[in-house]
């Protein structure tokens, strides 16, 4: 089996490193633009310039590598050794280079490096994580103080790198797991498939003589029930992989947030630093006046400001994703608050939201505790807000999903989910959770995603729901929960 697979994928791999290699190859030019920043023109031509030509000649040599399974160690060794060496000449710069930051700022650049490891080029993740990890301590523990970096700067960048491989090893883990179960079902299929077809000529064979052989006929209906069976367990693991695909992407779209927040605190504090150098040289020769004084201060409070409002929104990213991601991974029971939770929901899609014109508003009183499967509910309002992306708005339209909440008598609550959309055609309304019913096949739709809330609302969460939809006036999801489930209902029925 693990060699079938190998060598199923061989062709994508293949064709997937290269196109990655090339990319590298233009990133790195990018790179390489900053000597001129850092070093004299001699240096950069006599030194850095034929050190870094190194790496092109790497990156050919990968690519020149055949296509072939035996081959595949030695490919993924070529990419191995061209991310040591980039990682080496990266932190290189760490000892060369004088600068107050420069050891915080080399590591920002070696945090780069590490996430190409896990997200940019398709090795094995037995060897992603190993490396990722290696490459950071080692920098941290060795690079760092040899450069004289402060406690400060070597705690900032511990943060940076156990992020950084946190969620490049969890992403790169679920995107190999994912690939092999797509596999496994894909060679599930096929195996399915050829049974069938020879059922078939069985059963035609033997149309002519069905009087005299009764008994092998409801023996092959016992045979089409279990491949039934067999169907149905086929689509379970796909909406499982349908729940991966979501949780990756939540990763991704999380990972990529996080740039904004902690690139504009580096530059906030790279200007500090500007700014205290300077002040040091009009101290050194006693022309401080009273309005340099006064515009530093207003720097250091402005520079202040942006550090601690960029460093806040980066850890409530991550408060956020943890609690959600760690709701849809475990599937555990626990306490909540309602409108609290979907809006660490909400915040969790804002990467997804933001490409987007419509707007999302939540109405939810105050106060409403919950005591039930938050991972289930966040996949459900996941799935509904892609859903509505995706089915209800044509090109263009800016429009409106609001999401209500109230409580009901007997311990429930409603929940209803709503658009301002194109509605849904009444053929189409009494199949929307029917499986693999989808609309939208062209642009990728699998028709799992109102199956997965069906299942989920009334079978994790034991609640109903109900669709209601006009062409050209909306639809609205309506859904009755109960605040607290059975004490006897354990957490893995979610």
């Amino acid at each position: 089996m693990e060699r079938d697979f190998r060598q199923h994928v061989l062709d994508a791999d293949a064709r997937g490193l290269r196109r990655n290699l090339v990319a590298l190859a233009v990133f790195y030019l990018l790179a390489a633009s900053l000597d001129f920043v850092y070093f004299s023109r001699e240096t950069v031509f006599t030194l850095m310039m034929p050190l870094r030509g190194v790496v092109y000649v790497l990156i050919v040599a990968t690519m020149l590598v055949p296509v072939r399974a035996g081959l595949v160690g030695l490919r993924h060794g070529m990419v191995m050794l061209t991310l040591s060496y980039i990682w080496a000449l990266t932190s290189y710069g760490a000892l060369v280079i004088e600068g107050f930051q420069v050891g915080l700022t080399v590591g920002f650049f070696v945090m780069i490096v590490v996430l190409m490891n896990y997200l940019f080029l398709p090795t094995r993740v037995i060897f992603q994580i190993p490396w990722g990890v290696a490459a950071s301590g080692v920098y941290i523990g060795i690079f760092m103080p040899a450069s004289g970096s402060t406690p400060s700067q070597i705690s900032t960048t511990i943060v940076m790198h156990s992020l950084a491989n946190i969620f490049g090893g969890f992403t790169a883990y679920q995107l190999s797991t994912l690939r092999r179960m797509e596999f496994q079902r894909l060679r599930a299929l096929q195996a399915e498939q050829a049974r069938l077809v020879d059922a078939n000529a069985e059963l035609s064979r033997r149309e002519g003589i069905i009087a005299s052989q009764r008994d092998q006929l409801a023996q092959k209906v016992v045979e089409l029930e279990e491949a039934q069976h067999q169907l149905v367990e086929t689509r379970d693991s796909l909406a499982q992989a349908e729940k991966l695909a979501s949780l990756g992407s939540l990763v991704a779209g999380v990972a990529h947030e996080l740039n904004t927040p902690i690139g504009i605190a580096l530059t906030a504090i790279t200007h500090l630093e500007d700014g205290v150098t300077a002040l040091d040289k009009v101290v050194a020769h006693g022309k401080l006046t009273r309005t340099q004084l006064s515009d530093y201060q207003e720097m250091l409070r402005d520079s202040s400001r942006l550090v601690h409002a960029n460093i806040g929104r980066a850890a409530e990213l991550v408060q956020s994703f943890k609690r959600v991601a760690v709701d849809q991974a475990s599937a555990e029971r626990r306490d909540f608050l309602l409108g609290a939770y979907i809006d660490e929901v909400l915040q969790s899609l804002a990467p997804r939201l933001r490409g987007e014109p419509h707007r999302v508003q939540v109405e939810c009183p105050p106060g409403i505790h919950m005591d039930s499967f938050p991972g289930a509910l966040s996949q459900v309002l996941t799935n509904l807000l892609i859903n509505a992306l995706i089915h209800a708005y044509e090109p263009g339209w800016a429009g409106t999903i609001t999401i209500q909440a109230r409580e009901m008598p007997g311990d429930q609550v409603e929940l209803r989910f709503r658009d301002d959309g194109r509605g849904v055609a009444p053929e189409h309304l009494n199949r929307l959770f029917e499986p693999f019913f989808t609309t939208n096949r062209s642009r990728g739709g699998s028709g799992l995603g109102l199956h997965i809330v069906y299942n989920l609302v009334t079978q994790s969460l034991l609640g109903s729901i109900a669709v209601a939809s006009a062409k050209g006036e909306g639809t609205c999801f309506t859904m009755v929960l109960p605040r607290h489930l059975p004490v006897m209902m354990a957490a893995g029925t979610a």
